[in-house]
């Protein structure tokens, strides 16, 4: 799932926010450093995302003809082999 860096910056921010109105948790840095660690790692799910999405669509060219003599549905594939690739992984999307 793509987001444009606007909505990371906004999502970085929302979860400072979130994390600074805890009362049982102390910033060690300024909200300004949370929010750019928060930034980089959603950053980071999206590119291991990314990969896996690339992983899923790889393995599915493998298999394009018979997807093709069948006429399943590319898209549920690609989901399906998404999904088992990340419970391999132990990745959570």
């Amino acid at each position: 799932m793509r987001l444009k860096p606007e909505k990371v910056e906004y999502l970085a921010g929302k979860v400072t926010t979130s994390l600074k109105s805890l009362k049982r948790i102390e910033m060690v840095g300024t909200a300004e450093q949370v929010s750019g660690a928060v930034r980089r790692v959603i950053l980071e799910d999206l590119r291991r995302e990314d990969e896996l999405e690339k992983e899923a669509e790889a393995i599915l060219r493998q298999h394009q003809q018979h997807i093709m003599m069948r006429a399943l549905s590319y898209s549920t594939l690609l989901q399906k082999t998404k999904k088992e690739l990340a419970r391999q992984k132990k990745i959570v999307l």
